[in-house]
């Protein structure tokens, strides 16, 4: 679990990062959702204000998926305090609600192959629609499973001493 949980961060971080979530149509360019080459120009951050292929699909996207990154942050956190260390209050609670809300979240960033920039050009998906399909996947993997992971290692130790006392007291 908790290996998909760096995995989907990881991937999540490749989304927000990429210029290739969407490739423009004639060979212009790739965009994603922060950064984009268009003209060869190179991998750049750009800015909705420099643009007039501003609307509201595109910043659904931006917005979605920082909070997707967010959200995933704060399972991994959860999930690792739980297995590695100890349960934090309401963590069971909050690691399902952000699993559910990450998964909201990466939904709502595909609708921006639907923006004005892709209407006017064409668009097709590049190799960050692999990223974010990977990040779903993650994620999805380690909101399920990490209801059946095993015993904080705390409680696994507590147990294995308890178990060394009882067998010495029954050769005593």
């Amino acid at each position: 679990v908790l290996v998909s949980l760096v995995a989907a961060v990881c991937c999540n971080a490749a989304v927000v990062g990429t210029c290739e979530f969407l490739n423009l149509g004639g060979g212009l360019g790739q965009i994603g959702p922060w950064r984009a080459d268009v003209g060869g120009s190179g991998c750049v951050s750009w800015d909705k204000a420099d643009t007039d292929e501003d609307d509201w699909l595109t910043n659904m996207a931006r917005a979605c998926s920082v909070m997707a990154l967010a959200f995933g942050c704060i399972l991994t956190f959860f999930g690792f305090f739980e297995q590695c260390l100890c349960p934090l209050p309401c963590g069971r609670k909050l690691m399902d609600l952000s699993g559910a809300l990450v998964q909201i979240s990466l939904a709502l960033v595909w609708p921006m192959i639907r923006s004005n920039i892709c209407d006017k050009y064409g668009c097709s998906w590049g190799g960050g629609a692999t990223a974010l399909t990977l990040t779903h996947i993650f994620f999805l993997f380690a909101s399920i499973f990490s209801r059946c992971m095993r015993e904080p290692r705390y409680k696994r130790k507590q147990a294995k001493d308890k178990d060394e006392g009882q067998a010495a007291d029954e050769k005593a």
